[in-house]
């Protein structure tokens, strides 16, 4: 009776990690144990495989899906597994399990592509809302309301929506092509467009531009050609910062003297192909970037102004005691003024509260400047605001 619970419980668990760091990147340490050597041995991949998973999502999200990894991930653990050497083997005290250790090469990315198609990364990352908005870069950038613009934002749009991010509506995406034309701006910078992402909700700011022109030359007389260009920006709303960009261009041919409807057609067709094409390339790094953020923290950009060099090792002193605090980056350093990059692992409240109760406890005086978005700066109680009434967009 004993020798079969300790069986239901090991069939059941069937994992022991051993407390050995990823080596190589994707080389660990793991043991398993079953009732047969093969067994064992399964339960070793598994167990790897685990490390691999542990890697990618934190411990809350593994435990929150179980089931779902049980079913999806863990049961073909030999297949995340390249090569795996046998180190040691042989039996438990009492004789009545297998055990076995093994160094295994687990391929992380396959398991993380995996993780993307079940839901269960991007559910850790909350599921980003984003807008696409066309901002035509050349004079010879196809109009918006054109057949291709449209069959281009359908494309990319339909592609980061099955990847699950959530589509800004329709009538936002339209109240923000109004504002920029209200304001009478030709040339709208990354800071404008930022701005206005943040102003409604969006998490993630798509940039497109689209050309669309016939292929002249050619010695047939029955066949011309269109060629389509799309260049695709993903950009971080909240700073602004680049994520990613990726373009391509895809030529079709055409029927010549069929008409500028037929010409629209095929453009359409090829800007459907090319635009999915596109934020297929694009959307890894986009995906990428905001998986970073879960474990390395989200960046804020906060500016000092006008402080004793005193006060700015106390002011480091207390950013990198906070929390959630992962790492900085100073940049732009100069006497009494610097900026630095801070990651943190928290939201924009929190991050803003634990700075601000840390420099009061250190007498540290200050004035903020309203900023936009993970932007923010700070100047000395009672000397000039470089920046006046001015935000920092």
């Amino acid at each position: 009776m004993k020798h079969n619970k300790i069986m239901g419980v090991c069939l059941f668990l069937g994992i022991m990690l051993l407390s050995v760091p990823m080596a190589f990147g994707q080389t660990v340490m793991a043991v398993g144990q079953g009732p047969s050597r093969q067994m064992a041995i399964e339960n070793a991949k598994r167990s790897a495989v685990e490390q691999g998973v542990g890697a990618l999502i934190d411990s809350k999200t593994k435990v929150a899906n179980f089931q779902v990894l049980s079913d999806n991930i863990y049961s073909r653990a030999s297949g995340y597994i390249s090569n795996y050497n046998i180190l040691s083997e042989g039996k438990t005290p009492d004789g009545s399990m297998n055990t076995v250790t093994i160094q295994a090469d687990v391929q992380t990315a396959s398991i993380e592509s995996d993780l993307r198609a079940i839901g269960i990364l991007m559910a850790q990352i909350g599921n980003p809302r984003f807008m696409a908005i066309y901002i035509p870069e050349t004079r010879s950038s196809m109009h918006r309301d054109s057949r291709v613009v449209r069959a281009a934002e359908q494309a990319i749009n339909g592609v980061f929506a099955r990847k699950g991010f959530v589509v800004l509506d329709r009538m936002f995406i339209n109240d923000v092509y109004n504002e920029i034309e209200q304001a009478g701006r030709i040339d709208v910078d990354m800071d404008d467009l930022s701005a206005l992402a943040l102003k409604y909700k969006a998490d993630l700011l798509l940039v497109y531009d689209v050309h669309a022109a016939s292929k002249v030359g050619g010695e047939s007389k029955y066949f011309g050609g269109i060629i389509v260009e799309i260049a695709l920006r993903a950009v971080a709303p909240a700073t602004a910062d680049l994520i990613a960009q990726k373009s391509g261009d895809l030529y079709v041919k055409t029927i010549k003297m069929s008409g500028d409807y037929y010409d629209d057609m095929q453009a359409a067709k090829a800007a459907d192909e090319l635009g999915k094409a596109i934020a297929d390339a694009l959307i890894g790094d986009t995906l990428a970037y905001y998986e970073r953020s879960v474990h390395a923290g989200t960046r804020f950009d906060v500016w000092f102004r006008n402080f004793s060099e005193d006060e700015i090792y106390a002011i480091v002193d207390v950013i990198e005691k906070m929390s959630g605090f992962k790492d900085k980056n100073v940049r732009n350093e100069s006497p009494g003024n610097f900026q630095l990059d801070v990651n943190y692992q928290g939201k924009k409240f929190d991050f803003k509260r634990e700075l601000f109760m840390g420099l009061n406890q250190q007498g540290i005086q200050f004035d903020t400047q309203q900023a936009k978005g993970n932007r923010f700066l700070l100047f000395k109680k009672g000397s000039d605001n470089p920046f006046g009434a001015i935000n920092i967009n």
